[in-house]
């Protein structure tokens, strides 16, 4: 009986931890959901001529490197021309980052969203969709994939 307590007990500590990885998971998440609502309810909207569109390669160290979609933007914010670069997509895998870079043809016209204050500071893309919220919807999918493991554990050790 003793060594079944153990084991209960021991399953009880993983599932608490687990249960803390995940609230921290979801509490690291929240300012990136509320930032992209933010920038959703308060940015406005320009119709931006792409200018450019490169794949480039940024150096992470002496042997490792991404891939980075750079889109050049000009749009026109209270009667004058803003002109910006954003970095689009990046990944290790160049034909990836091209294929993204290849979505912004030279000459079209794209939709953005500008930061008011600053409005070189523009997301292009940016709308209630799962790219646009990826990085939070990662990082709080993971966090809930922690706290089922926890609630699996829990069941487990109260048998």
């Amino acid at each position: 009986m003793s060594a079944m307590n153990q084991r209960s007990g021991t399953l009880q500590v993983i599932a608490v931890a687990n249960l803390i990885i995940c609230v921290l998971m979801l509490i690291f998440s929240a300012p990136f959901f509320i930032h992209q609502i933010e920038v959703l309810r308060t940015w406005p909207t320009a119709e931006a001529q792409i200018l450019r569109s490169d794949v480039v390669v940024d150096r992470i160290s002496e042997h490792e490197q991404f891939y980075s979609a750079r889109i050049g933007l000009l749009y026109t914010v209270n009667g004058k021309p803003v002109t910006t670069e954003l970095t689009s997509f990046q990944d290790h895998n160049y034909r990836k980052t091209r294929e993204r870079a290849d979505q912004f043809s030279v000459g079209s016209w794209r939709q953005i969203r500008y930061r008011p204050d600053d409005p070189s500071q523009a997301r292009i893309g940016a709308g209630w969709n799962a790219r646009f919220f990826a990085l939070p919807l990662i990082v709080a999918g993971v966090g809930a994939g922690f706290g089922m493991i926890a609630g699996i554990l829990l069941a487990v050790a109260r048998r």
